[in-house]
């Protein structure tokens, strides 16, 4: 009776193993990527609102799931029973300790590194509970391999069943958590689920520990043959390493000419998700052959534009071509990682080398890169590497090495010559018939080297690297990168003029005429018939002695400095400052006695006694728009308290991607105050660099204080805006101010 009772009670086990493997999966695989935007959400003030933030973030999440698969290998060795102690009996426990989540409230000094600061403070406040999520995949699929379902000899099914979970959470967490929830409530919520996980665990390990093997099972996992060698082990690694790394590049790319925020940071995650989950679905819905057509065309599209997404290309347009070719480029190489996936006994190390992959990618990208290049050049290197990894083409049994260097050499030639005589032509129907040849004829080159991979890699490196129209015109006098952003110093012609412009991406920052006489002349935003400059005119000059600036650009806001006034400039970036001076000369030439701040403004200015200033201007950015963090609610009761009690608040809320004016309206009338702004777009034919389109906002404790900004002067009222466009240090949502 007892034998009987024991073989009718396993199909009943069996029945469950894959309902409860799979929802621990999916839980585990939602955590991690709930995890991740509301880490890198908190962390976001306290580092300036840079875009290196979340690549940073994400190379801390990838190094946890390396060391957690790489966990798993080796606890895999163990028997089941000690599996289940060390893991649930020690490690649960542990990371429980840590909960909720919190980065406490400091911030980095000015002279610590940003990057070392974050992955420290990742490490101590969340990373044993997100170790524990990172081992699940690995963990879980060896022990339903190590049963006897039917089904346990290819559990990698499991795998994109996990995926799925993470792809629901991203998508979750900008359009539904983030706008509804407080990130207090956040990590509490992030708990609970936490606890859900360990149940999902617990009751695994329960299922593993009851199986009996019968006569027909399938052997267990670690008789199987191991197939795999050091040459695949490389290849799973560099077809991890590609996608990871272009992960990163596209979202730096999206980021830096819109703004750093969640919503724009899962974009291109949940596609990198979706490759996995397309690649290694049972029946993938995308064929692999589909996509390696595919992946020739959409690099040839964005190495074809890859100088025209600020000049030609609509910016929706220039982003579908560059995700289109990620998502292409990451569904190829998951796709070839799905075709050489090993037997199940190698499972747990065929995810290490994954993860290591990505882990790589990851580091190449947010730590090596920064270092070794003044540019993002990280970003088209890793594209040429996509085209060396395609699968070898039965055209390339011929030899043609010679032809293969030769052809794309003769590509850059005409190249250069075709830009040499575009700028000989000027703007006639010659040059325009030209610009059309310089794109047509290497797209079809492109398309007739796509047969062979060396010689199509080249032809794309040479477009990526000199593209047909670049960006810019003129001369760089320097370029330099830093943890936040990439800027560069140029020397351009401004009808005539030779002007010196600083640029961080598509952004200018501010400009210098060269002639002598206006060596002090404030351009571009700044400029006299601008809204700075109307309003520091009308300031009553009197009552105006001291001034701050939260963003320091080129410095030209000092050139509005007056006898007995004090200046004090709050800049996050050491670079900026030494640019700044070195190039410019603002604040020598029209400030001398001026301070500048170094360090993240909501920290820095915190240091300032209250009442401070009797002007404060936010002139900030970080990617195409105020950071983030200086323009909620907490933000501007800070400033009103270093305000004195008739001080004016002035916010640059210029920005061609967000609507900057419905925040600061809710700003005001979450607040009771009254505002002000002002919209400038200069006369046609005005030269941008002399006078940029440009608007503010004002923002003053009482109506009076206002008065001095007439309606003669193009001054309105600010309308109110409603509550949910409230930005808070808690919560704030982006998608409803985006200028789609």
């Amino acid at each position: 009776m007892s034998n009987l009772t024991a073989t009718n009670s396993w199909p009943v086990r069996t029945s469950i193993a894959i309902p409860t493997f799979a929802a621990t999966l999916f839980v585990s695989a939602s955590l991690m990527f709930f995890v991740e935007p509301m880490v890198a959400k908190m962390v976001l003030p306290k580092l300036g609102g840079a875009a290196s933030v979340w690549t940073t973030c994400l190379v801390f999440f990838q190094a946890t799931l390396l060391l957690g698969y790489a966990y798993a290998h080796l606890l895999t060795r163990l028997s089941r029973s000690a599996q289940i102690i060390v893991h649930i009996c020690v490690l649960l426990p542990l990371a429980a300790t840590v909960l909720p989540l919190s980065l406490g409230a400091d911030a980095p000094s000015a002279e610590q590194s940003p990057v070392l600061w974050l992955l420290l403070r990742l490490t101590l406040t969340c990373g044993i509970p997100v170790f524990v999520i990172s081992t699940t995949a690995p963990l879980l699929q060896h022990w339903f391999a190590d049963g006897s379902h039917k089904q346990a000899r290819d559990p990698y099914f499991l795998y994109a069943l996990s995926n799925a979970g993470s792809l629901l959470a991203l998508l979750a967490y900008p359009l539904l958590i983030e706008p509804e929830l407080t990130l207090d409530r956040q990590s509490w919520l992030w708990s609970g689920g936490f606890a859900a996980l360990a149940f999902g665990l617990v009751a695994c390990a329960a299922i593993m520990l009851s199986q009996r093997r019968t006569a027909d099972a399938p052997k267990p996992i670690a008789e199987a043959a191991a197939t795999a060698g050091t040459r695949d082990r490389l290849r799973w690694t560099a077809l991890a390493f590609i996608p990871s790394s272009l992960l990163l590049g596209v979202t730096q790319y999206i980021t830096t000419d819109v703004v750093s925020a969640p919503l724009l940071w899962v974009i291109p995650l949940t596609l990198y998700l979706l490759t996995f989950i397309l690649a290694f679905a049972r029946r993938p819905p995308l064929p692999h052959a589909a996509m390696l057509r595919a992946l020739p065309i959409m690099l040839i599209l964005v190495a074809m534009t890859s100088g025209t997404s600020g000049n030609l290309l609509p910016l929706p347009i220039a982003l579908a071509f560059h995700l289109g070719c990620f998502f292409v480029v990451g569904t190829v190489c998951h796709g070839e990682l799905a075709k050489r996936r090993p037997p199940a006994a190698q499972l747990t190390e065929f995810y290490f080398f994954l993860s290591l992959g990505g882990v790589l990618g990851g580091v190449f990208n947010a730590l090596i890169a920064p270092l070794i290049f003044n540019g993002v050049w990280e970003y088209p290197l890793v594209l040429v590497a996509a085209c060396l990894m395609r699968p070898r083409m039965v055209s390339e049994a011929r030899r043609g090495l010679p032809m293969d260097l030769a052809l794309p050499l003769l590509l850059s030639a005409t190249l250069m010559i075709g830009q040499h005589a575009l700028t000989s032509l000027g703007s006639g129907p010659a040059a325009v018939t030209l610009l059309y040849a310089l794109y047509v004829l290497p797209a079809l080159a492109l398309v007739n080297f796509s047969k062979r991979r060396l010689r199509f890699a080249l032809a794309v490196a040479v477009l990526l690297f000199m593209p047909v129209m670049p960006q810019s015109t003129g001369q760089q006098i320097v370029a330099k990168r830093s943890f936040f952003g990439v800027y560069r110093v140029e020397q351009l012609s401004d009808a005539g003029t030779p002007t010196l412009v600083l640029m961080s991406g598509t952004t200018m920052h501010g400009a210098k005429s060269m002639q002598p006489n206006e060596s002090t002349l404030p351009m571009t935003y700044y400029s006299p018939e601008g809204p700075f400059g109307r309003f520091i005119r009308a300031l009553p000059q009197g009552a105006t002695r001291r001034l701050a600036v939260i963003g320091l650009g080129s410095g030209a806001l000092a050139c509005y400095a007056k006898a007995g006034q004090s200046w004090t400039f709050y800049e996050i970036d050491p670079i900026v400052e030494r640019l700044a001076r070195e190039h410019f000369e603002f604040l020598e030439k029209c400030a001398p006695g001026s301070q500048v701040v170094l360090g993240d403004a909501r920290m820095t200015i915190a240091n300032a006694p209250d009442g401070s200033y009797d002007v404060l201007i936010v002139d900030a950015f970080s990617s195409d728009s105020i950071p983030m963090h200086l323009l909620t609610r907490e933000a501007l009761t800070l400033y009103q308290r270093k305000l004195t009690p008739g001080g004016r608040l002035l916010f640059h809320i210029s920005s061609r991607k967000l609507d900057l004016a419905l925040v600061v309206g809710a700003l005001a009338a979450d607040a009771g105050l009254p505002a002000r702004t002002l919209f400038d777009l200069p006369p046609p034919g005005t030269s941008t660099f002399r006078r940029s389109a440009t608007q503010v906002a004002v923002i003053a404790k009482r109506e009076a204080d206002l008065d001095f900004l007439s309606k003669e002067d193009g001054w309105e009222a600010l309308p109110t805006a409603p509550s949910q466009y409230l930005w808070t240090d808690q919560r704030a949502d982006l998608l409803r101010v985006i200028r789609f």
